[in-house]
């Protein structure tokens, strides 16, 4: 598996569980049939900056820094506002059109922004599918992409 890959992947698990020890990213890798080592961990952990911070059932879990969630979500509003054509929702799907080229970079950061809600993205050169876990983080999704696509 590709570095870029894994950091994606340690994003959305951060965001999903509290992961405590290195061994813990390798165990949910294993469950998830990709092999990894705990060094390999430990170095994309350094490349990362990841911090611990108290977890909510006590003891210190591994988070992103700050900075970088503030920089997501400047990044995705710059992107949205330049690039979303149109932005549609039914159920738990979000259909997001985007100017042709920038559909790959716009689910990149949709994904770190929203990956706690989102169960997969699909894009092509100029559309995006989100698929959501549950219509009211859809819904909340919709609402939050069209007001930063519109804010100019």
């Amino acid at each position: 598996m590709r570095k870029q890959e894994r950091h994606r992947i340690i994003t959305q698990l951060l965001s999903e569980h509290d992961v405590k020890k290195q061994e813990d990213f390798v165990a949910i890798f294993a469950q998830r049939g990709v092999a990894v080592t705990q060094a390999t961990i430990s170095r994309d952990i350094k490349e990362m900056k990841l911090i611990k911070v108290p977890a909510q059932n006590g003891g210190y879990r591994y988070s992103l820094p700050r900075k970088e969630q503030e920089d997501v979500n400047e990044k995705l509003a710059d992107l949205l506002k330049e690039a979303v054509v149109s932005v549609d929702q039914m159920e738990k799907f979000i259909n997001v059109k985007t100017l042709p080229g920038n559909a790959a970079a716009c689910a990149n950061l949709l994904e770190k922004q929203f990956a706690a809600s989102l169960f997969t993205t699909l894009n092509d050169d100029d559309s995006i599918l989100l698929i959501v876990r549950t219509e009211e983080d859809a819904k909340r999704i919709q609402q939050d992409i069209m007001e930063k696509s519109q804010n100019n």
